[in-house]
C-alpha cells in the first residue's frame, strides 16, 4: 500500500523519540482552522443575492434537526472508511452554527495497525525487519460543512480541515528523530483527511423540503360532482430556481429561493477571491446580511416560529400566478339534468258569467241544392238554296226544345222540395237551439260553477347544460377570484295531456275523449357573465381546500309551442271540443290564459304547460386540493400540517 514505506519506519523507530515533542511536530504540519474567511465570503455572495430578490419559497431547518442527524452522519461514514493502514476506533463529533458556518469538532482514536515487514531505512543499504507492533493516536480534529440547493433538497456537504494530536501510545519507545517521525506520520493522517472528505461529498446529508418544482391541479379532484363532465387540456405549471439565499444562525438554517416559469441559464460567476478577515468584520457584516434577510423574509413569509423543527412556506402570491397560469384555458363542464314529472288531474270548471248560452247555438248547415242543369243548347244551322248561292240558316229543334221542357218542369220541382226540407230543417234547428240556449240559462241560473270534465297528464324534462369557464383571475392574496363562464341548456320536455268530459262537459266541453302527446325542445344560451367569488380555506383530515362557490345559473326559457299551445291550435281538438266557442275566445294566447282559468294547477304545472321554463343549474363547490408535504431526512420521513396563512401556505414540522 501507499504508506506502507512511512508506516514500517514509524514503528520501529517507535523506542527512539518521547511523544511530546512528536506531537508538537506533528500538529504543526495541521494548523488550526479558521473558518472566518469562508464565513465571510458566504455572507458577502449571499448579501449581494438578496439585493435584488423576491422570494416565493421559504425554508428553515431548526438547528435540532442539524444537531441530531449531522453528527450521526459524520461518525457513521467517518467509522465506515476501509484503510488497511488506519483502523478508526472511535469518533464522536460536534457541531454548532454560527454566523453563517456549520462547525465541526471531533474527537478520533485511530490505530494504526500491526506490520511485520522488511523494508530499507531512509536512503542506506541496510534493511531492518520490522515486529509486529501498534500505534495509537488520539486527537480532535475540525471543518466546516456546506450548505447548498438543489431543487426541492438541502444538501449539507462536510469537509475537515486540520486535526491535532492530543496523544499517541507506544509500545516501545522510538530512536528516530522527531522531526524525521512527523514526516512519516504526517502523510498518513493527511491521507486520513482526504479519505474522510471523499467519503462526506460522496454522501451528504440530504432534507428534503417537499416544495417541488412541477404543480398540476387535477380536474376530477377540482370537480367531485360524477354528473358533470369536464373537458380541458392538461394542467400543469412549471417552476424552477432562479436565485436563492441561505442563511446559517445558531439557531438553524433558513433559505428563500426565487422561482421562474422557464429553466434558468447555467450560472457561470466565480467564487470571489477569499481575502483574510477578522471576527468583527465578520460579526459586522452578518448582522447587517441578517436584518435584510429578516426583513425579506417577513414581507414575503410568517415569522420564524421556534416550535416548527422544519417548515416550507410558499407565498400565496406566487400560487395565485401559478393558478392563474394552469388554469388560463377554458374549461367546459357539462351536466346532466331532469325537470321532475309533474302530474296532475284537476277538474275543469266555469263561472257562470264566464259562459254565454246564445255560444251552445249549433250552427245551421244544410247541403246545397244540387239538382240536374236543363241549360242545354236546342239550335241547329242548315243550308237554304242552291249552292254556291245558299244561305245559313239557324233553327230551334223540336225534339230538343221538348226534352228541355221536360226537365225544367222537373228540377223546378226538385228545388221546391229541397227548399220545403231545407227550410223545415232549419226551423228544427232553430227550434232544438232555442231549447238549448233555455236548457243552458235555466242550468247557468241554478248552479254557481259548472264542472264540465276533468284535465290530466304528466309534463316532465331531460336535459344537458353546459358552463364554459373561460378564465379564472386569482388576487394575490388568494382571497377572491374572478370568474369569467358562460353557458347554455339544451333540453327537451315531454308532455302527455287528456281531457275527459263530465256531467254536460259533453256538451259545452269535448263530445268525446281526447289526448295528444307532446314534445318540445328547450335551448337557452346563457352569456357571458363576470363573477367576483369569495375563496374559502377548508380544512379535512391532513389536506386543505380552497372551496370556490359559484352561483348557479338561473334561466327563463319560453318554448313555442308550448304544450298547451299545440293542444289548442291541434285541428282535432278544434273539432272535437267546442269550449273554445263557449268562451267566446279569440286568440290563442287568450285561449291558453282562459283555459288555464277553468283549471286549479299549481303556479309551476301552468309554468309548463304554457312553456315558460324557470330554473338553475351550476356546478359543486370548486376545490382546489393541497396535500401536506412529506420532509425527509435521509430517507427518515417527517410528514408535516398544512396552514393556510395570512401570507403564505404553510408546510410545518413541529418539534415533539
Amino acid at each position: 500500500m501507499k504508506y506502507t514505506k512511512y508506516l514500517s519506519i514509524f514503528v520501529v523507530a517507535i523506542v527512539f523519540t518521547s511523544c511530546k515533542p512528536l506531537k508538537t511536530a506533528i500538529n504543526n504540519q495541521f494548523p488550526p482552522l479558521s473558518t472566518i474567511d469562508q464565513q465571510y465570503a458566504s455572507i458577502e455572495r449571499n448579501l449581494g443575492e438578496i439585493s435584488d430578490f423576491e422570494p416565493h419559497v421559504g425554508i428553515n431547518i431548526d438547528k435540532d434537526i442539524i444537531l441530531k442527524y449531522l453528527p450521526t452522519e459524520i461518525k457513521n461514514e467517518a467509522e465506515s472508511i476501509d484503510d488497511e493502514n488506519i483502523i478508526i476506533q472511535n469518533i464522536e463529533p460536534k457541531v454548532s452554527l454560527d454566523r453563517q458556518g456549520i462547525l465541526i469538532e471531533a474527537d478520533f482514536s485511530i490505530l494504526i495497525p500491526k506490520n511485520d515487514v522488511e523494508i530499507k531505512i531512509l536512503n542506506e543499504n541496510a534493511k531492518i525487519k520490522i515486529p509486529k507492533e501498534s500505534i495509537e493516536i488520539k486527537g480532535y480534529l475540525n471543518g466546516l460543512t456546506a450548505v447548498s440547493t438543489k431543487s426541492d433538497s438541502l444538501y449539507l456537504r462536510s469537509a475537515v480541515n486540520s486535526l491535532k494530536v492530543k496523544s499517541i501510545k507506544f509500545t516501545k519507545k522510538p530512536k528516530l528523530p522527531k522531526e524525521a517521525l512527523a514526516k512519516l506520520i504526517s502523510p498518513i493522517l493527511k491521507n486520513y483527511i482526504e479519505n474522510l472528505n471523499g467519503t462526506f461529498l460522496k454522501k451528504p446529508t440530504t432534507i428534503y423540503t417537499g416544495w417541488g418544482e412541477t404543480y398540476k391541479v387535477s380536474l376530477k379532484k377540482m370537480f367531485k360532482d360524477p354528473n358533470t363532465e369536464v373537458i380541458a387540456d392538461s394542467l400543469t405549471a412549471t417552476r424552477f430556481i432562479k436565485k436563492s439565499c441561505i442563511r446559517i444562525k445558531s439557531n438553524g438554517i433558513s433559505v428563500m429561493i426565487q422561482l421562474m416559469k422557464d429553466k434558468p441559464i447555467k450560472d457561470t460567476s466565480t467564487t470571489p477571491t477569499i481575502t483574510q478577515k477578522t471576527n468583527p468584520e465578520l460579526t459586522k457584516i452578518f448582522n447587517a446580511f441578517n436584518e435584510k434577510y429578516d426583513s425579506t423574509w417577513i414581507s414575503i413569509f410568517e415569522p420564524i416560529d421556534i416550535k416548527h423543527l422544519a417548515v416550507t412556506n410558499i407565498s400565496k402570491s406566487e400560487i395565485s400566478k401559478i393558478l392563474n397560469e394552469t388554469l388560463s384555458k377554458q374549461i367546459i363542464l357539462k351536466q346532466n339534468f331532469i325537470i321532475p314529472e309533474a302530474t296532475f288531474n284537476e277538474k275543469l270548471e266555469v263561472k257562470k258569467e264566464d259562459i254565454d248560452c246564445q255560444k251552445v247555438r249549433t250552427d245551421f248547415n244544410y247541403p246545397n241544392f244540387n239538382g240536374d242543369s236543363c241549360d242545354w243548347d236546342c239550335m241547329h244551322t242548315i243550308k237554304v238554296g242552291i249552292c254556291p248561292f245558299c244561305k245559313k240558316v239557324r233553327l230551334e229543334d223540336p225534339p230538343c226544345a221538348a226534352s228541355r221542357r221536360v226537365c225544367r218542369i222537373r228540377v223546378e220541382a226538385e228545388r221546391i222540395a229541397w227548399q220545403t226540407a231545407r227550410e223545415t230543417a232549419r226551423i228544427a234547428r232553430q227550434v232544438q237551439n232555442e231549447a238549448k240556449v233555455a236548457a243552458c240559462n235555466v242550468w247557468r241560473e241554478a248552479t254557481g260553477i259548472l264542472a264540465l270534465g276533468r284535465f290530466k297528464g304528466d309534463v316532465s324534462g331531460s336535459g344537458k347544460a353546459t358552463i364554459n369557464l373561460r378564465s379564472f383571475n386569482f388576487n394575490s392574496d388568494l382571497s377572491e377570484i374572478m370568474l369569467k363562464y358562460s353557458g347554455g341548456v339544451d333540453a327537451k320536455l315531454r308532455a302527455n295531456l287528456e281531457l275527459k268530459p263530465i256531467d254536460l262537459g259533453n256538451i259545452f266541453f269535448c263530445f268525446t275523449n281526447y289526448d295528444k302527446k307532446i314534445s318540445s325542445n328547450i335551448n337557452v344560451d346563457i352569456p357571458e357573465v363576470t363573477s367576483k367569488i369569495l375563496i374559502t380555506p377548508r380544512q379535512e383530515g391532513e389536506d386543505l381546500f380552497l372551496n370556490i362557490k359559484v352561483d348557479k345559473v338561473r334561466y327563463n326559457a319560453s318554448i313555442n309551442p308550448s304544450p298547451l299551445h299545440s293542444l289548442l291550435l291541434d285541428p282535432e281538438f278544434q273539432l272535437k271540443c267546442p269550449i273554445s266557442n263557449l268562451l267566446n275566445l279569440v286568440t290563442v294566447g287568450i285561449d291558453a290564459g282562459k283555459f288555464l282559468g277553468m283549471v286549479k294547477l299549481a303556479p309551476e304545472h301552468e309554468l309548463l304547460l304554457l312553456g315558460k321554463v324557470s330554473g338553475s343549474y351550476g356546478i359543486d363547490a370548486i376545490e382546489i386540493p393541497f396535500k401536506p408535504i412529506t420532509f425527509k431526512i435521509n430517507g427518515e420521513e417527517k410528514k408535516s400540517l398544512i396552514f393556510w396563512k395570512n401570507k403564505s401556505f404553510q408546510f410545518a414540522y413541529f418539534k415533539p
